[in-house]
């Protein structure tokens, strides 16, 4: 199993999602990232090194996360080239995921990373894609939740797990608004996925 996961981001509100959750893990995991980037004709490449230790062994492994930041101009001359159909994507051992379905899952590492430091990067990725098979699953049935059969309900410690994941990417989301680097339009639009997405109002 390839150690990686790779997304492909635009200039959109849910790639600006993806990225403020990326950021907010990077503060979550504090020291246990590496990275470093390479700029291209209309794109950024970031590559992050997580550091991870597996449950019997101690020894650290590397979980490697690749983001292609594209620019809004030149988004059309690379779908061919990253073979994608549209903004934002994630691309997990050969299977990729669009849209809101890549935030899902940007989230749920985050979730992963956060919450479960004992993992290996093969647990991570085994875990990223069995949650991806099911919202993949969900979609193609076009199943809704309704209010009441959201995921955290009747289960405190769910509940909790999400109001933390939420916290805490707020907390990013208002660092970049301070720091001007998006605008409150822009903040509230993003705010709104990220409640959507976890089901919390």
């Amino acid at each position: 199993m390839k150690k990686h996961i790779i997304f492909f981001l635009a200039e959109d509100d849910l790639s600006y999602s993806i990225a403020a959750i990326l950021d907010g893990l990077i503060e979550e995991l504090d020291g246990k990232v590496k990275f470093s980037s390479q700029r291209y004709l209309g794109a950024i490449i970031t590559e992050l090194k997580i550091t991870l230790k597996t449950n019997f062994t101690r020894k650290r492994d590397v979980l490697k996360v690749i983001v292609y930041a594209i620019s809004e101009l030149y988004k059309e001359k690379y779908k061919p080239i990253f073979n994608i159909s549209s903004f934002p994507a994630v691309s997990l051992e050969g299977c990729d995921y669009f849209g809101e379905e890549a935030v899902n899952i940007a989230l749920e590492l985050y979730s992963a990373l956060s919450s479960r430091g004992h993992l290996n990067s093969e647990q991570v990725l085994r875990h990223l894609l069995r949650h991806a098979r099911e919202i993949g699953s969900l979609n193609e049935v076009k199943i809704e939740r309704s209010e009441d059969s959201k995921i955290y309900e009747g289960n405190p410690i769910i509940a909790s797990l999400y109001r933390h994941v939420l916290e805490e990417l707020m907390k990013g989301l208002d660092k970049l608004r301070l720091e001007r680097k998006i605008d409150h339009v822009r903040y509230k639009k993003i705010k709104e996925i990220y409640i959507q997405l976890l089901g919390i109002g």
